[in-house]
């Protein structure tokens, strides 16, 4: 199918990512050609248009012909209208969704139009379930403009689309506002425990797009998860898992852009229709999406409106042989804390060593397993945490160390460690034509800069027995606890 996507956002791009991966003809469409430099790299066609403005999409409608396909010009035989309004107002809203849709209806007739909406045009606030039947009244203007933009896909002959909050990496205002300290449990008569939450997750939103767009299913769909969550239970579960107390309880914010409601969307139509969305729920994205935990933490990092919240575990950070198993379990006794090695949670996740893993994935499977065991241990507390030597080379690791507590580094000359090291079969990264020397060399100058960056405190072990390194730990770890909560 020949698929035209207007609007290569957030959710736009992996749509067409999907649909090209699926073996269909994308062009992907953005507002400026500063947006399209950023898609470059992208296997679908990248054009320019101003959907609110009729002349460029005209010319849309010209460059899309320049690409012949099998002798004929390239004409859609879908649109996917999901472009932005830039957070506009009213104004933004008439100009890029309805008249947007209109100068698309008139330059590709014959295309099967997919327009996406909101949620928001629910107005319902007692909590009640909201389904494609039910009323969409929206009080604000730029609701009810929503829906203009809808009646115009529906009459052509086409589907819409009414997304949840969408959330994914880089990207998820819950998290982002319980870390910064701007969340609150938006409470009434109608909504004791706070507002029901409506969310869908980027990757889910885009397979609903193409299962739509692809099958041609004509009508309303709300495209949301599984879950009923109000706020007061998302955020009673997900501040303990961020060493966070839960928010205190506020009023509603009547300024919202779309509007104060209190409904559950349910996703019955659209999973009927045949998709299933890959996360059920707000808290299994966060336990199986690599990017989606530590994203937001980098942000919180990145933003420096806040410090990023610590949690109360000791986390050993160093290349192999620099004693971070031996040390850790001794801080462990020391504080009363329990001691994790993340080496051994893979190795009982995966039921197989090591060295079997590195035969059967390579280092690549190896380190993907690391970072799943690292974000399984978000809102453990009182641990000491022996890490792989290699955890740290993942960018995707960093701010997740960060928040798990306080990180040593332990230092140790390459020619020590490859000492400590030489009789011991189970490190596959030592195995090879390097020696192991050289290997080690190479790592820990590789490595240096990234553990001096991350580490709070830094032990040069050469010269101490492992009873003082672990000494040294917990004593740093108890005057760093204590400053921050005092």
């Amino acid at each position: 199918m020949r698929v035209l996507i207007v609007g290569c956002g957030f959710v736009g791009a992996r749509t067409a990512d999907l649909l090209q991966a699926a073996g269909h003809d994308v062009v992907g469409v953005t507002h400026s050609p500063a947006s399209a430099e950023k898609l470059r790299d992208k296997p679908w066609r990248v054009l320019t248009c101003d959907v609110s403005d009729s002349a460029s999409v005209q010319r849309l409608k010209a460059q899309c012909a320049e690409s012949s396909v099998e002798g004929g010009a390239w004409s859609p035989e879908a649109f996917i209208h999901c472009a932005s309004s830039s957070k506009g107002g009213a104004e933004m809203y008439q100009a890029v969704y309805v008249n947007g849709m209109r100068h698309l209806l008139a330059a590709f007739p014959l295309a099967f139009p997919l327009y996406t909406s909101s949620t928001s045009v629910y107005p319902q606030t007692d909590g009640s379930e909201v389904d494609e039947k039910s009323p969409a009244d929206p009080s604000k203007e730029t609701g009810r403009l929503l829906l203009a933009a809808e009646q115009l896909a529906l009459e052509n002959g086409g589907a819409v689309a009414r997304l949840a909050g969408i959330y994914g990496p880089g990207r998820s205002f819950v998290l982002k506002n319980l870390l910064e300290g701007k969340s609150g449990i938006e409470i009434n008569s109608a909504a004791p425990d706070g507002r029901l939450l409506n969310q869908i997750h980027a990757e889910d939103a885009a397979t609903a797009l193409a299962h739509l767009t692809t099958q041609k299913h004509t009508g309303l769909y709300n495209v949301v998860d599984d879950a009923r969550l109000t706020q007061r239970d998302c955020l009673e579960r997900l501040a303990p898992l961020f060493n966070l107390p839960v928010p205190a309880e506020k009023a509603p914010d009547p300024s919202r852009k779309r509007g104060w409601t209190h409904k559950h969307v349910t996703n019955a139509k659209l999973k009927a229709s045949g998709w299933t969305p890959k996360y059920a729920d707000y808290f299994f994205a966060l336990r199986d999406d690599s990017d989606l935990a530590s994203s937001i933490l980098q942000l919180v990092i990145e933003g420096g409106e806040t410090s990023l919240p610590r949690a109360e575990n000791i986390l050993l950070i160093g290349l192999m042989g620099s004693g971070k198993s031996t040390v850790g379990r001794m801080v462990a006794h020391m504080l009363g804390f329990q001691f994790v090695d993340t080496d051994h949670l893979i190795i009982e996740q995966a039921g197989c060593s090591i060295p079997e893993i590195f035969a059967r994935e390579g280092e690549a499977g190896f380190r993907q397993r690391e970072s799943t065991v690292l974000r399984h241990l978000l809102g453990c507390r009182h641990c000491v945490i022996a890490t792989g030597g290699g955890i740290i080379t993942q960018p995707k690791n960093l701010p997740l160390l960060q928040h798990l507590g306080f990180i040593t580094w332990l230092e140790a000359d390459a020619k020590l460690l490859a000492r400590r090291t030489a009789t011991n079969n189970d490190r596959p990264l030592l195995r090879g034509e390097e020696p192991p020397l050289v290997k080690l060399e190479r790592l820990l100058t590789e490595r240096k800069p990234i553990y001096k960056q991350l580490a709070d405190l830094r032990i040069q072990t050469d010269e101490l027995s492992q009873q003082e390194s672990a000494y040294g730990v917990a004593e740093s770890a108890r005057i760093f606890f204590a400053q921050r909560a005092a």
